[in-house]
């Protein structure tokens, strides 16, 4: 824009508009698209986390092609008011069930589509694979209704438009009253500086209209004897501006606190928005837990009841069974335990700070050694790393590791369990070893998987769930995890964590 030409009214007023539209304009862009960023990021990962809890336990239902288990694992779905929509797919493409029932086959996509999450319109459609064994049985999708957000934030545009139309009459009326008190004395002085070099008129004084800069100048112009005087009035006019500028420092001042409270506010009306919806799935855990929880505890108690009713009046076969019975409802309840710990790893905020490794774990071996009883184990532990990570995770760590290798050494008279530190291709790396029953490499790629157990239950007790807990809160750490064996010459587990030091 050229404002060579333009009379200096219009320029003052043209800058003053300008400036105040961009920034408002500026202003307004960047908080809407932070906030339109930050808020589909957050609606991606919640429905990526109810779609990984539904996918979890999906996998019977497309195992035995069970549509009755299905229908009831997506019902579930009610306590989830932003999903309208979700149907489980089998391997071949065919839907198997939908949520909600009384939707026609129709409103759902005919074959699952690519996995991910896409924006469509006014709502987020997620298809996930539902997976065992590292093995494809099927899709869920699940679509949210975004319209409440969009909502939100057509409402946000609209405040915003009204805010930049009200403030710019605001500037363009206060440009213009204010463009006076610089202009007119310029056109004053340009006025009589015109007439003296036409006229030749030395006794023509520009009138003048104040102290401020133009003011000096008008003075200096009109008297050239009494610029000393005039320079003093200056440096007092000035002194005034200075005080006038800080005040107006503070004001700005007080504007930014303003709106940093403003935002701070947003940030916490968002984080208790995130707050709440970690709390629905909480609850939608604890529900199926206690759905699963009652059965097992009436299984047991009603077991129970026969054991002591049975003490003299059955034979011994039958008590075996009905105690084989409240063994399995027993070992059902700490396998549901395992899968809430499971599920529960990352889901709360991570605290990292330094941990000393060899504090860690002997707390854990003295926890350890309270239920060996007369069993004698030989510990060998070298110094270990100090890591920056989660206490409580990190320790989860250690319990299952040397509780694994406590297990599987209990055949050996002289058991011998070492944790040391060694590098792995350039990193520092931990590793917990015994002198167990060890297993067939061949199938090391299963061992991490949840349910996955290499020995019978009738030798070695577990849910087959404590490595795949490891495995995870290694890699919400950054960390990677392996392991060594050989059958009947014991295991060795290898992991690193960022930031491992030696002090």
């Amino acid at each position: 824009m050229n404002l060579n030409n333009v009379p200096i009214k219009r320029k003052l007023t043209t800058v003053i508009m300008l400036t105040s539209s961009v920034v408002l304009l500026l202003t307004a862009a960047v908080f809407i698209s932070y906030e339109v960023i930050t808020l589909r990021g957050n609606l991606v990962r919640n429905a990526q986390t109810i779609a990984q809890i539904i996918a979890a336990n999906s996998t019977v239902a497309l195992s035995f092609d069970d549509e009755k288990t299905g229908t009831e694992i997506l019902s579930k779905l009610r306590a989830e008011r932003s999903i309208v929509l979700a149907s489980l797919y089998t391997r071949d493409g065919r839907m198997l069930a939908h949520f909600p029932n009384g939707d026609p086959p129709s409103a759902f996509p005919p074959s699952p589509g690519k996995i991910g999450t896409v924006f469509e319109g006014a709502s987020l459609k997620v298809f996930f694979p539902v997976q065992e064994d590292n093995k494809q049985l099927g899709t869920l999708f699940l679509e949210s209704d975004l319209a409440p957000v969009y909502q939100r934030f057509r409402l946000y545009a609209g405040l915003a438009f009204l805010v930049l139309i009200g403030s710019s009459v605001v500037a363009y009326f206060l440009s213009h009253w204010l463009q006076k008190s610089i202009s007119q004395p310029i056109l004053e002085l340009a006025e009589t500086a015109k007439a003296v070099s036409i006229n030749k008129d030395y006794l023509v004084r520009a009138q003048k209209y104040g102290n401020d800069e133009l003011g000096v100048f008008t003075d200096a112009f009109n008297d050239m004897l009494t610029q000393i005087h005039q320079r003093d009035a200056a440096l007092r006019e000035n002194e005034g501006r200075l005080k006038e500028a800080l005040l107006a420092s503070k004001t700005a001042e007080g504007e930014i606190r303003n709106l940093n409270a403003e935002l701070e506010a947003r940030v916490q009306s968002r984080t208790a928005e995130l707050g709440a919806i970690n709390k629905e799935l909480e609850a939608f855990t604890y529900s199926v837990s206690h759905d699963l929880r009652a059965p097992l505890r009436h299984i047991d108690a009603f077991a129970q009841i026969l054991d002591e009713e049975a003490q003299t009046s059955v034979p011994p076969e039958l008590r075996q069974y009905i105690t084989k019975i409240r063994q399995g409802a027993q070992n059902m309840g700490h396998l549901v335990d395992d899968l809430l710990n499971l599920s529960r790893v990352g889901r709360g905020e991570m605290v990292r700070k330094p941990i000393k490794l060899n504090a860690v774990v002997d707390e854990v071996i003295a926890e350890i050694r309270m239920e060996l009883g007369k069993r004698e184990v030989e510990w060998r532990i070298a110094p270990l790393p100090t890591v920056p990570g989660d206490p409580g995770l990190i320790k989860q760590i250690f319990v299952n590791l040397i509780s694994n290798a406590v297990k599987y050494s209990r055949p050996r008279a002289n058991a011998v369990i070492e944790l040391g530190q060694e590098m792995a291709d350039g990193q520092l790396a931990v590793f917990v070893r015994d002198n167990g029953v060890g297993f067939n490499m061949k199938y090391a790629d299963k061992l991490f998987g949840v349910f996955h157990r290499l020995h019978r239950a009738e030798e070695f007790e577990g849910t087959g769930v404590g490595l795949a807990t490891v495995q995870r809160i290694i890699q919400l750490h950054q960390g990677r995890i392996w392991v060594e064996a050989e059958v009947g010459k014991g295991a060795t587990f290898h992991f690193t964590l960022p930031g491992m030091y030696n002090e």
